[in-house]
């Protein structure tokens, strides 16, 4: 793997359990990956755009203030429809793999997102000298051969399910990054599922939980997936859905589904498995039975096959 990328954890990107934020993580992937494509003479331009259709990351070491980082990586494979990308971001001075990557990635028109294919020279350019997927790249919980896009339930199911997280709204350049045409930016899933107005009656997770002796617990990221049906664009009317698929004694996995309401598409699907973290000893523990409880009430393991290691 060649080195693409380097940086460090600036106190901007530290989060509410005192570590570099999930989002970061992903900005510094789509740095590296942005560079090595650019190597392989795959770039934006008048003509084409090029656009990450599903985004993979396993955390497997929280990195604080000041630490160092490295992005690494390489081509997985491809073919005509686009690439996969592995990558890491690693510590130089521990040694740590803080997290892996990954990525795929496709050519598109830029005004109209219609897919492009891949030109057969820089295709075979980029699979002359690709890298194996090791131990630490290789998913826990989360099936990369999964299609999450295709397994969606419909937005009535998702309705009658009582499943909204946020109120519909419209998507907003002042709320929501997007390029030049209009269109939402890759990094921008966080805001898209977790944006908007609350529901008041919304249950389920919380960022933070009292816990009885003093202190808090949170949840810490362990894996995600964004897998993208389509990149929504300004005007577009979405609204976010979620449910817990699987829950285990420290571990819980969810599924969000950000849908276009007025069209009744399906935009983004974000999967995230995520372990209770003791904030003040800041190791894993039990979720609180009341905890659990309230996660309990949006339990839909038929919505997915997924499961828990």
């Amino acid at each position: 793997m060649e080195l693409l990328y380097q940086t460090e954890v600036t106190p901007d990107q530290i989060d509410h359990l005192g570590h570099m934020n999930v989002r970061f993580y992903g900005a510094h992937a789509r740095t590296g990956a942005e560079r090595l494509l650019a190597r392989l003479g795959i770039t934006a331009d008048e003509h084409q755009t090029v656009v990450g259709r599903d985004v993979y990351v396993r955390h497997l070491h929280e990195q604080l203030t000041g630490a160092p980082l490295e992005v690494r990586g390489g081509v997985l494979g491809g073919s005509t429809v686009g690439l996969r990308l592995y990558e890491e971001l690693v510590n130089p001075e521990s040694g740590e793999v803080a997290a892996t990557f990954v990525l795929t990635f496709e050519l598109a028109d830029p005004t109209t997102r219609a897919p492009r294919a891949l030109d057969d020279g820089l295709l075979t350019a980029a699979l002359a000298d690709t890298v194996v997927l090791p131990e630490q790249g290789r998913p826990r919980s989360i099936d990369l051969d999964d299609d999450p896009v295709a397994a969606a339930p419909t937005l009535e199911v998702l309705r009658d399910r009582g499943l909204a997280m946020r109120r519909p709204r419209v998507i907003d350049p002042g709320e929501i990054p997007v390029d030049e045409h209009g269109f939402v930016s890759p990094l921008a899933t966080g805001e898209l599922v977790w944006g908007g107005e609350p529901l008041e009656d919304e249950a389920g997770f919380r960022p933070l939980e009292p816990l009885p002796g003093g202190g808090s617990m949170g949840f810490a990221t362990m894996e995600t997936r964004a897998s993208w049906a389509r990149v929504p664009r300004v005007g577009d009317r979405v609204q976010s859905f979620a449910a817990q698929l699987d829950l285990r004694p420290k571990t819980m996995l969810t599924r969000h589904w950000s849908v276009d309401v007025e069209r009744h598409e399906l935009v983004v699907v974000f999967t995230v498995v995520n372990l209770a973290f003791d904030l003040g000893a800041r190791r894993a523990m039990v979720i609180p039975d009341a905890v659990r409880q309230r996660l309990e009430e949006r339990l839909h393991p038929d919505l997915s096959v997924v499961g828990l290691t």
